[in-house]
């Protein structure tokens, strides 16, 4: 069995990542609802993780795993790609919404004891909302293998599409479809442009900091956060994403365009290639 899983190491993490996750939401938010609670998704959470862990193991055995964990915390990046990730993107997120029809008539500026807990808002949704639990697999486990087979841009894709299905029960929830484009077949597409859109952002942010996998983090947090944070300065604009997925579809091309599909991919760089995790399939 461990000499299958290491001929096709892509194939069973997303098997593996794929059917954690679709067997919570399908058992317990769909047919047996849990209680609504703040941490009610948070175990579905875990199966790009749990994947990635289980497989890193299975690929290159005790240092792959402590590769996989060890860039999860590589925060020697340089100043410019936290400001990217902490303010660019909230900044991006706040300017789109601003600009849809109606949005900034509603803004409300914020109470100080309502900014004072952005941090903490930050942190929940950082540690419980998916970006902790999701990207050490995505981009931690799933992008180096993804770009070495594929190079950068069709790895991206391939792994964009393959976030946007591994969210596919959650359209089944009312509540989840009525804020991600509803259950249609435009809903799902808008979606699944969106995850292509938001994975080259992020691989191209991945490439650039040696594989940091806390960067992806970061900038998949900025997101989450950013949707609330919209909601409450522009109550017209809640749930309106349009100004968003236009921002960032043209940053995905701009970044596609001016890095010429490379989105700053090293190719032979011993630094990446050196680490087990990022050892061939």
């Amino acid at each position: 069995m461990s000499a299958a899983l290491r001929r096709q190491p892509l194939l069973w993490y997303f098997v593996l990542a794929f059917a954690w996750t679709w067997a919570f939401v399908i058992v317990f938010l769909i047919l047996f609802p849990l209680p609504d609670i703040l941490v009610r998704t948070t175990p579905g959470d875990f199966g790009p993780l749990i994947a990635a862990i289980v497989m890193s193991g299975i690929v290159a055995g005790r240092p792959g795993v402590k590769s996989l964990f060890r860039r999860m915390v590589q925060w020697r990046v340089g100043l410019l790609w936290y400001a990217f990730a902490l303010i660019g993107i909230p900044l991006l997120y706040i300017a789109s919404i601003a600009a849809v029809p109606g949005a900034l008539g509603s803004f409300k500026a914020p109470e100080l004891s309502t900014v004072l807990t952005y941090p903490v808002f930050y942190i929940v949704l950082l540690a419980i909302g998916g970006p902790l639990t999701e990207e050490p697999g995505w981009r931690g486990f799933a992008l180096p293998r993804l770009q070495q087979r594929w190079g950068p841009l069709v790895g991206t894709v391939i792994l964009g599409l393959m976030w946007a299905a591994w969210h596919l029960p959650n359209y089944f929830r009312p509540d989840w479809a009525a804020v991600n484009g509803g259950f249609s077949i435009s809903g799902i597409a808008v979606f699944a442009i969106v995850a292509v859109s938001m994975s080259v952002i992020i691989t191209w942010a991945f490439n650039h900091t040696r594989g940091s996998i806390l960067i992806a983090i970061l900038i998949h947090a900025s997101l989450n956060f950013s949707q609330g944070l919209t909601g409450d300065l522009f109550p017209a604009a809640k749930n309106n994403e349009v100004g968003p997925v236009v921002a960032l579809i043209v940053l995905a091309l701009v970044l596609l365009v001016a890095t010429r599909g490379r989105l700053g991919y090293p190719g032979s760089e011993p630094a990446l290639t050196a680490m087990p995790a990022y050892s061939a399939p």
